[in-house]
């Protein structure tokens, strides 16, 4: 069964150890829109929408590899492999597709 967005932002936001703070963080938003999303008062506009499910799709790739903790601490860290760029700023920049390829790379084995 396909989850709806309210569900899909809560269990990609555990498996990487993301609260509604972290999630208005990336997207530029706040903390309270987050929750009315998660509560289904109100949908996220077409914009964050889209922002919001590449980087659930970044998120969800990430969770696969590292556990809850050990994902949250990587986005927060500055990473080599980014140009020493957190990749948790660089999702809030739209770039999902750079750390997207350094997760798809730490799948694969090397070390990031």
């Amino acid at each position: 069964m396909l989850q709806d967005l309210a569900e899909r932002l809560e269990t990609v936001g555990e498996g990487v150890g993301f609260d509604q703070a972290d999630f208005a963080r990336v997207l530029k938003t706040n903390p309270r829109t987050v929750s009315r999303w998660l509560h289904r008062e109100t949908a996220p506009r077409a914009e964050a929408r889209g922002r919001l499910l590449e980087i659930l799709y970044v998120f969800d790739q990430l969770s696969r590899v590292l556990k809850p903790e050990a994902a949250h601490d990587w986005l927060l860290t500055p990473n080599e492999m980014l140009g020493h760029d957190k990749p948790i700023d660089l999702l809030a920049a739209g770039e999902y597709r750079r750390v997207l390829g350094v997760v798809e790379a730490l799948a694969e084995g090397v070390f990031v």
